[in-house]
């Protein structure tokens, strides 16, 4: 759903933004009393986790590089693998110091404010943080694996927290999550429209959401815990869950500089001082390859009116010599205003022909994979009928290879998601991606390494992690 966000919420964002200067000056510390208002608090979250979800370091620089949607047209340390801990320090202190601290704290102020005109109500604004903070943990997880987590946000109580299994934390996160999609009641209010600015105080679509996110967690576990995979995904599909383009969660971002789609600040001539990416060769070749009427969205045409991806994994001087008669990002991505999609309808599609060939479900895989197609292209504001069926034609679904058939889908289809879309790839091993000749590394990054500052205030629980702080090292559920 894209809420347009109202007169006072955009003056709101502003003063917080730009007058304060820095979100960091209103950090809490959960265990001591505050003056910063719970709905403040969670404005700010729903803002920035999905604004760092869709931020220059963890989406370009990790997902879409990783999963070689962009190539880098000049400084390609990143798409060469050349990386080191203090790259991943603004997304873990971000996530943990930031982002999920002060949900917590807007959590503990509900929980404890006597004005809320209902118990249905408080209910319903602590499933929204509930399933939000469930969203930000495993954003971090599915990045680092083993982290901190239960006692991740107490600092006075646990200055060096421990750190968590990853299979303990999804079992945690799952257990969260559906507690909170119970406990909705969707015929009462949760936050104002003026706080909650991803459904506007719709508490039906928290509930589809909800359960959208426990479909990805499911299936996200699926070779690592069938037995749980199969319980929460079989839940999900059979509870209120996203069932539509206008049911997706998003971010819709405004017109105004300090609060831009970070593909219009940070990665186009329009927008900022950078014009770092190209599409790639890989994706580009594919798209025509298929005929796929999202090439002209995904791209931009070159000066001479073609489109031409940028070979991958190039060194700094053989991809500035390309850039400028390569393609970058579509109009449509570079658009001030785009939203950042937390999850998508093609998605939910895509994951269901997916458990029902696992037999987690019952039903037609041929025919949800088919309708994911169909909200791939209608996310994209292709909606001719014929156009569709033509390329689904052309481009038939594999049920004797259904894992390379809905991989190769959903990385198209996840094309500006970079976390998913690395997520995803990971998991499904789809499709064939190569590393590049100029790569320092000897494989595809799988996860992010830990960041400084927790190897020089946390080292021992750092240490007591049982695998290698590693790229190539797989997560617990990449068990492929």
């Amino acid at each position: 759903m894209k809420l347009i966000i109202n007169r006072l919420l955009i003056c709101t964002f502003i003063i917080t933004l730009v007058g304060c200067g820095d979100f960091d000056d209103l950090n809490v510390n959960p265990n001591e009393p505050t003056d910063v208002p719970a709905g403040s608090l969670v404005t700010q979250g729903l803002y920035r986790l999905p604004d760092l979800y869709w931020s220059r370091d963890m989406n370009f620089e990790y997902g879409m590089l990783f999963v070689q949607h962009l190539a880098q047209d000049e400084y390609t340390e990143e798409q060469r693998y050349n990386f080191t801990p203090a790259d991943f320090d603004n997304g873990w202190n971000t996530t943990f110091a930031s982002i999920l601290s002060e949900l917590d704290q807007a959590k503990t102020l509900v929980e404890a404010d006597e004005n809320v005109p209902s118990e249905a109500i408080r209910a319903n604004q602590i499933a929204v943080i509930d399933i939000m903070m469930a969203f930000g943990f495993q954003m971090a997880t599915d990045i680092w694996g083993d982290m901190p987590y239960s006692q991740a946000l107490n600092p006075d109580e646990f200055p060096k927290p421990a750190y968590d299994s990853q299979s303990a934390i999804y079992e945690s996160l799952i257990s969260n999550v559906t507690a909170a999609v119970n406990s909705i009641n969707t015929g009462a209010a949760g936050f104002s429209s003026d706080v909650d600015i991803i459904y506007g105080g719709d508490m039906d679509g928290w509930q589809k959401f909800g359960n959208a996110l426990l479909l990805r967690m499911g299936m996200r576990i699926a070779d690592a815990n069938s037995s749980l995979a199969s319980s929460t995904v079989s839940a999900a599909l059979n509870g209120n869950i996203i069932s539509s383009v206008a049911d997706e969660a998003s971010l819709v971002y405004l017109n105004v500089a300090a609060l831009s789609n970070p593909f219009w600040f940070d990665a186009s001539p329009n927008g900022g001082s950078r014009d770092d990416f190209r599409i790639t060769d890989e994706l580009l070749s594919t798209l025509q390859a298929m005929g796929d009427p999202r090439e002209t969205l995904y791209a931009d045409s070159t000066a001479s009116g073609t489109y031409v991806g940028m070979p991958y994994g190039l060194g700094d001087n053989d991809a500035f010599a390309l850039k400028a008669t390569t393609s970058r990002f579509g109009a449509m991505v570079r658009q001030q205003n785009a939203p950042a999609y937390l999850l998508r309808f093609s998605e939910v599609k895509f994951l269901e022909a997916e458990a029902i060939e696992r037999g987690f479900v019952t039903g037609v895989a041929l025919t949800e994979f088919n309708a994911g197609i169909t909200a791939a292209m209608n996310e994209w504001g292709i909606t001719d009928a014929t156009t569709i069926n033509d390329y689904i034609a052309a481009n038939p679904y594999d049920a004797a290879n259904w894992e390379q058939s809905i991989g190769l889908q959903m990385w198209l289809a996840l094309y500006t998601n970079g976390l998913e879309a690395w997520a995803t790839w990971r998991r499904l091993d789809q499709p064939v991606l190569s590393v590049p000749a100029a790569a320092v590394e000897p494989s595809i990054p799988v996860r992010g390494l830990y960041p400084t500052d927790e190897a020089a205030t946390n080292q021992e629980n750092l240490l007591a992690v049982p695998f290698d702080d590693a790229l190539d090292t797989n997560l617990w559920w990449d068990v492929n």
